[in-house]
């Protein structure tokens, strides 16, 4: 029904033959897109430490649009080399830390578009969704197995500078498995959350956008969390709506930019009236030549019973890379960090530094974070890299039996990508 609909709006004169269709399914573009990953994780709470060694390997198949359709199939597997000396939330070897990178096989992306309408592309199938810098909705494309979405999404750019953005999920294949009614499972299904997206460009200097984000679980966490538990299940409904500021301006060789930005998270659909916290977020950016600096603050807010979450983000690129914050404290957490990063002969250096403190309690102390990463191409096709996090644990409230460990990652890795 859905492909009829869309035929009958193409204008007749534009129509190609079904001559060219076979044209459009052979002369398409494959897509290759391999990562081999050694992960080692050292955490205070577990003796045992985890070992990972895992292939991710993407195959995927573009096809040549005709009368504005195009198709796109994505294959997805990842597999453990060696021991599985890590828990990938499937293999039940609880005995060592997570490393999230589960062997899985399956069909990451299949979708059809249609771009026959002016400055428009409408898209239905199971599809990659990020917006903006994935903070609250991404493919967690850092881990080996991609996160997508099942759903129809229609993306517009009817005027110079406006992007206009919806989408109308069904299902989230996530990541990694989890519990839920006793099945570990990789779908979080939905009922018809809707995601509504605008952004519009004035200037270099000024880019103002807007969000607001439905999301309806199927299944929904219980709130309050168990006595003394320091986090809240993030599968909660609720209606997320905010926006941003953010820019950049040039002052010949140095560039500063700035980024500012506030939402609210309310009750949605059959959330208690509890689901109720702030979000803030403000950085600076400054470069000079192959040189860059950030200097940042992020809030999520949280009461000691419920905290802001984001379940559909790209959790990894935010509030350290030693993902000791996945899920909100209850108390919200407050993340001071600053970063430096630069280009010499081809390599790409970064190093950040967090500061985390809890919004609620402001008398404790999370604990502190060092990152770290270095990569470089190899050739046109390669990159290697590697990535280093350590997370110095303080403390949480004497009450609470939520605390956290000291935590330590490192990754090595080298990708292939066409």
């Amino acid at each position: 029904m859905v492909l009829i609909l869309l035929t009958a709006m193409c204008p007749a004169w534009a129509l190609e033959s079904l001559d060219a269709l076979p044209d459009a399914l052979a002369h398409g573009s494959p897509q290759l897109d391999v990562r081999l990953r050694y992960e080692n994780v050292r955490q205070g709470s577990i003796p045992e430490h985890a070992q990972a060694t895992t292939v991710r390997a993407r195959l995927g198949y573009l096809t040549h649009a005709w009368n504005g359709f195009s198709m796109m199939l994505e294959y997805q597997g990842t597999t453990a080399i060696g021991d599985d000396q890590f828990n990938s939330t499937l293999n039940g070897r609880t005995q060592y830390p997570v490393v999230a990178d589960p062997s899985v096989s399956e069909v990451d992306q299949f979708w059809i578009a249609y771009a026959g309408l002016p400055k428009t592309v409408i898209r239905y199938g199971r599809q990659r969704l990020v917006y903006d810098d994935a903070r609250f909705v991404g493919d967690v494309g850092f881990r080996q197995n991609l996160q997508t979405y099942d759903g129809l999404t229609v993306t517009g750019a009817w005027l110079p500078g406006l992007q206009v953005d919806y989408a109308l999920l069904s299902n989230v294949d996530s990541f990694r498995f989890f519990p839920i009614a006793g099945v570990n499972t990789k779908n979080i299904d939905l009922h018809a959350s809707q995601l509504f997206h605008l952004s519009y460009a004035w200037a270099p200097w000024l880019k103002t956008t807007g969000y607001l984000y439905l999301l309806n679980f199927a299944y929904d966490a219980p709130l309050p969390p168990a006595p003394g538990a320091q986090f809240n299940d993030p599968r909660r409904d609720t209606a997320t709506y905010g926006g941003f500021l953010a820019g950049s301006h040039a002052l010949g060789p140095l560039a500063l930019g700035y980024h500012l930005e506030f939402a609210r998270q309310r009750p949605y659909a059959s959330s208690p009236a509890e689901v109720h916290a702030d979000y803030y977020r403000a950085e600076l950016t400054a470069s000079v030549w192959r040189i860059q600096g950030l200097l940042g603050y992020e809030q999520l807010g949280g009461d000691g019973h419920y905290a802001f979450q984001t379940p559909l983000a790209t959790l990894h690129a935010f509030q350290g890379w030693a993902d000791q914050f996945l899920v909100t404290p209850a108390n919200g957490i407050e993340d001071f960090y600053v970063s430096l990063g630069g280009r010499w002969a081809r390599m790409d250096a970064l190093l950040t530094w967090h500061d985390f403190n809890p919004q609620h309690v402001p008398a404790v102390h999370y604990g502190s974070e060092i990152d770290g990463q270095v990569q470089r191409p190899i050739g046109r096709r390669f990159v290697a890299g590697i990535t280093y996090a350590h997370y110095y644990a303080d403390h949480f409230p004497a009450t609470t039996t939520g605390t956290i460990f000291g935590s330590t990652k490192l990754w090595a890795w080298l990708q292939f990508k066409i």
